[in-house]
């Protein structure tokens, strides 16, 4: 099992987290795309990337995930193609289609229904696919009209292509586009534009093994690799998530509590063949109590 941990808070400091969790020996860091959600405040996504690839050496880093409905597949792409080599070669691109409605408001967008945002992030993939692979794109559909007959720079590999997916027609349209498939096995609890706790907690084992299959009639071969939100201590936080997932009996219940609990949590998904677990972490201190556990 490989591990990607998650910078979440704007507060922190890019370049002493990137070296400290390197320095920890996990597989990679990312940086959430978010500017806020309720008052908590996000790091932005590229300069954070950008300043921890430039302070690190060995560790990955990548975005989870790049907003489709903040961010247009042409800059995502240019993004990162420029990531990679400055990176050199450690870069890895996360896309999602985009879920925090107040946010997108807020920041003066449009939030589109669901099959609008199932549609715009089918097609934002594919457009991202070709301009990292081929370096052009002639792109028309419902959403998206693009014309770049060149963008650079071109890195020797291209940086791989990882999705969030949770839905029927999201796993069906994206995941032929894609390197690694980031199941969210959570969707339901945010399809109202905010995190539902109560419906997280009853996210059951048989609805990510059912995800698994969907997934795999669509790419049998295809890595996979789950969001987990995970909480590893006694802080107040951490608690009150854990008592709400073992209320609810459900998947994630496995992921709140002694960091040695958590630890075995995320070793349970590689059974079900998970290969990656993606670290949001609750509480600040989660990740330093996790890693002698679980790196």
């Amino acid at each position: 099992m490989r591990h990607t941990v998650n910078l979440l808070h704007a507060a922190d400091d890019p370049v002493e987290w990137a070296r400290r969790r390197e320095d920890e020996g996990w597989d990679a860091i990312s940086v959430a795309d978010h500017v806020f959600t309720g008052t908590h405040q996000y790091p932005h996504v590229w300069v954070s990337a950008t300043t921890m690839a430039m302070a690190t050496s060995r560790i990955r880093i990548s975005t989870a995930f790049v907003n489709n409905l903040f961010r247009g597949p042409v800059e995502v792409a240019h993004a990162a193609l420029q990531l990679s080599v400055v990176s050199g070669g450690r870069f890895e691109l996360g896309l999602g289609a985009g879920w925090a409605s107040d946010e997108v408001t807020g920041s003066g967008l449009r939030y589109p229904d669901p099959p609008e945002r199932a549609g715009r992030f089918a097609e934002s993939a594919a457009i991202v696919r070709s301009l990292l692979h081929d370096g052009s794109c002639h792109f028309r559909g419902e959403y998206y009209a693009i014309d770049v007959p060149a963008i650079g720079p071109r890195p020797g590999t291209p940086p791989p292509l990882i999705a969030a997916v949770g839905g029927p027609r999201t796993i069906r349209e994206v995941t032929p586009h894609v390197d690694r498939v980031e199941l969210k096995a959570q969707s339901a609890a945010t399809k109202g534009g905010a995190l539902d706790v109560a419906t997280m907690a009853t996210v059951t084992d048989d609805h990510l093994l059912d995800l698994i299959e969907r997934v795999r009639a669509v790419r049998p071969d295809v890595e996979l690799s789950l969001f987990v939100l995970v909480g590893a201590g006694d802080d107040p936080r951490t608690v009150a998530m854990r008592d709400a997932m073992t209320s609810g009996g459900g998947l994630f219940q496995r992921f709140f509590g002694a960091p040695e609990h958590v630890a075995e949590g995320l070793a349970w998904l590689e059974t079900v063949g998970i290969t990656r677990a993606s670290l949001s972490a609750v509480s600040p201190d989660t990740i330093e109590r996790l890693a002698p556990h679980a790196v």
